[in-house]
């Protein structure tokens, strides 16, 4: 019985382990492809990572680019409405003064004494009015120049987020081909 169990254990043997060596040949040879297949794996993840990272950057970056285009937009716009407002009162100090000029030669020619009181009272209205129109329109010179300070800081800003924005494709473009 002893001789029949051990001849059944040694043609167990024979058979199992050519079979165990086959296997041990064929993880020897799939450990450099799985080693190769995990390293690919690995880059993979760091460029998704990396990808991502810049993906919220410039999702952040278009909206701050989007803002400061907002602000250079209203800028402009009320540098445009101050120049208007200076045009116009510069335009309406010179009618101002025109009427002035006017009224004092009116004065000077008057025939009596009543007419030339009038043409007088008539004057200092318009010098008055000329001083306010001559102080108004200094106040909105200030402003206008205040405004397109503003305005050019608002570009400088806008210019150095789009260099900003700029950079950041350039610095996709590798990771894109």
């Amino acid at each position: 019985m002893m001789a029949r169990l051990t001849g059944a254990i040694l043609i167990l043997c024979s058979v199992c382990a050519p079979c165990t060596t086959r296997a041990q040949a064929r993880d020897d040879a799939s450990t450099p492809t799985l080693n190769a297949l995990l390293s690919e794996v690995r880059l993979l993840r760091q460029a998704l990572e990396r990808q991502s990272a810049l993906s919220g950057r410039a999702q952040l970056l278009v909206g701050k680019l989007a803002l400061q285009d907002q602000r250079v937009a209203r800028g402009q716009a009320e540098a445009q409405r101050l120049e208007s407002e200076t045009s116009t009162m510069a335009e309406r100090r010179a009618r101002t003064q025109a009427t002035l000029a006017e009224s004092r030669t009116a004065t000077e020619r008057a025939k009596d004494a009543e007419e030339a009181a009038a043409m007088q009272s008539h004057v200092r209205m318009l010098e008055v009015q000329l001083k306010q129109e001559t102080t108004n329109l200094a106040m909105l010179e200030t402003r206008r120049a205040e405004a397109n300070q503003a305005l050019e800081a608002e570009r400088a800003r806008y210019e150095e987020l789009s260099a900003r924005f700029d950079q950041l494709e350039r610095d996709l473009e590798p990771s894109r081909r």
